[in-house]
């Protein structure tokens, strides 16, 4: 009898553990049409955006006392976020980021901490314009 109650509690644990962590996925795919990182359950507080030649790498962050969205555009940056480039620790104005052409660059939802899933990478054609992305979909 003290097994099955064991063994009952530690599903019941699991299966609550299960729950949570999916409540709190940082799960992303690029939206080709509107240029766009998005996020499936949630808003986007932080993101992390890195080029494969490790030349860039920027961290978007809503703004303190404004509201994240569940989509960031590439092409119109938000005004409620800022950027950080992490190299130095400056912020840049949001007119003077742009992804550079023919790159492949590594996009992190960071939003939720250690919440699970979060990555993707996509690739720029020669007009700095996202042509490729490994998750399209939350599926």
């Amino acid at each position: 009898m003290k097994i099955m109650k064991r063994t009952g509690l530690n599903l019941m644990f699991v299966a609550i553990l299960l729950l949570l962590t999916s409540c709190y996925s940082n799960s992303i795919y690029f939206d080709l049409e509107t240029q766009s990182v998005v996020r499936c359950n949630g808003t986007i507080k932080r993101l992390y955006l890195k080029s494969k030649d490790d030349k860039d790498d920027f961290l978007f962050e809503v703004c303190p006392d404004k509201k994240g969205s569940q989509s960031f555009s590439l092409k119109e940056l938000n005004k409620n976020y800022s950027i950080q480039v992490i190299r130095n620790g400056a912020h840049l104005d949001l007119q003077h980021f742009k992804l550079r052409p023919e790159m492949e660059y590594e996009i992190e939802n960071l939003s939720n901490g250690d919440a699970a899933g979060g990555g993707l990478s996509i690739r720029t054609d020669k007009n700095g314009l996202v042509v490729y992305a490994d998750k399209t979909s939350c599926d």
